[in-house]
């Protein structure tokens, strides 16, 4: 008797439950994440030189946003959100302002910022009061992360991570005493200056810093000869900032002094690299190489897959559909995501970079993952990467 009374009630449940299921599907939501570029990029402009030799690796990372947002579509089919990137360049400050003013306008709340750093600064800037959250995924200028921008988040590691890195390991070695070589550019600038307060914060002896340049006039070509540009002086390291890298890739085994390389070439650190074989990072390299011809997947790639699974596993976690809610919790200290880097990654509240392991590698190995053991922080070591709390300045 209970039996068949159970049993129509059973099938009205999964009636009903289908029923619901179903119109569920057919009501899916659609979230339009934005990309938002530089047209005709010079970062990614093949840079060959007359030899034929490639000095920076030329390739979009918007196909690492697209891989993003594919790894994580069984997510986002699990809460019924169908995500699409909407992907834009401009040519200047002023039309990628209003490209980010139309994007808002078509109801995109969160932007993947893929621009040099002095311009996603002037975008930051005029579009901070607007409902959107802009990621910068690949300028690694320390100013960013000092404009406090209250809709800005940091995917790509900052200059001081990197130096910091460098240092840990340069400390776990013993080698203190450096020489840093500058080059002319801002940026080279940028890096070590980075590079110098992360050795003040480990008590190094910077022992002098020299400058080289680009110019090939008789007088400028005695200047930068590596012999005398890092004679007369004892160190253990050469440190050298070399954006471009056309100079640097001269420097190691040309030093006056059998001394290892840093910085710009010979270890380098950023936030991957196409060797590192743990954490499930040889399954991403994989679909990358893929998905980009084969070429190999660089920090740059990585910050900016990282950017898009964080958007989507916000969307998938936040349990709202306000995305007022969503940016919330992206913030927040529930937010983890995993970046195969073997811990879980979220953003700092004071300036709101992600926190993650940086790799010092060499052109084929990685040889160490910081933060290196023996480096301690009072509540997470992946703080001792990058300006800590108490050093953060809003400018």
């Amino acid at each position: 008797m209970t039996r068949k009374r159970f049993r129509p009630v059973l099938l009205g449940l999964a009636a009903s439950t289908f029923a619901v299921l179903a119109g569920g599907a057919s009501l899916a939501r659609e979230v339009t994440v934005g990309y938002l570029g530089l047209q005709d990029d010079p970062r990614y402009q093949p840079d060959i030189v007359y030899t034929r030799i490639e000095i920076a690796p030329a390739g979009n990372p918007v196909v690492s946003a697209r891989m993003g947002i594919e790894d994580l579509k069984m997510v986002s089919d699990a809460v019924d959100i169908q995500f699409k990137l909407d992907e834009q360049v401009g040519a200047d400050a002023e039309s990628l302002v209003a490209k980010v003013k139309d994007m808002v306008a078509g109801g995109e709340n969160f932007i993947i910022m893929d621009l040099p750093g002095d311009l996603a600064d002037q975008v930051a800037g005029q579009t901070k009061d607007l409902p959107v959250t802009l990621i910068n995924a690949t300028a690694p200028d320390d100013v960013l992360r000092n404009r406090c921008y209250p809709n800005l988040l940091h995917t790509g590691a900052s200059d001081r991570m990197d130096a910091d890195a460098l240092v840990q390991y340069l400390r776990t070695r013993n080698w203190t005493k450096v020489l840093v070589l500058v080059g002319p550019l801002d940026r080279d600038k940028a890096m070590a200056e980075a590079f110098k307060q992360s050795a003040q914060r480990q008590r190094f002896d910077v022992v002098d810093t020299r400058e080289f340049t680009l110019a090939t006039d008789p007088a400028n070509r005695e200047k930068n000869n590596p012999l005398l540009l890092t004679g007369g002086v004892d160190y253990d390291v050469v440190y050298i900032a070399d954006n471009n890298g056309e100079y640097a890739r001269y420097l190691p085994y040309a030093t006056q002094l059998p001394r290892p390389v840093v910085g710009s070439t010979g270890l380098v650190s950023s936030e991957w690299n196409w060797t590192f074989e743990r954490y499930g990072a040889p399954q991403v390299i994989s679909r990358f190489a893929d998905l980009a011809d084969g070429r190999h997947m660089t920090g740059q790639d990585w910050s900016t897959w990282i950017a898009a699974k964080a958007v989507v596993t916000a969307y998938a976690k936040a349990r709202s559909e306000d995305p007022a809610k969503v940016a919330e919790y992206i913030r927040g200290n529930r937010f983890k995501i995993d970046g195969s880097k073997g811990v879980q990654l979220n953003f700092r509240s004071w300036d709101g970079q992600l926190r993650q392991p940086i790799m010092l590698a060499t052109n084929n190995a990685v040889i160490e993952v910081a933060p290196l053991s023996g480096f301690l922080h009072q509540t997470n070591t992946l703080d001792t990467l990058g300006t800590d709390e108490p050093e953060h300045k809003c400018q």
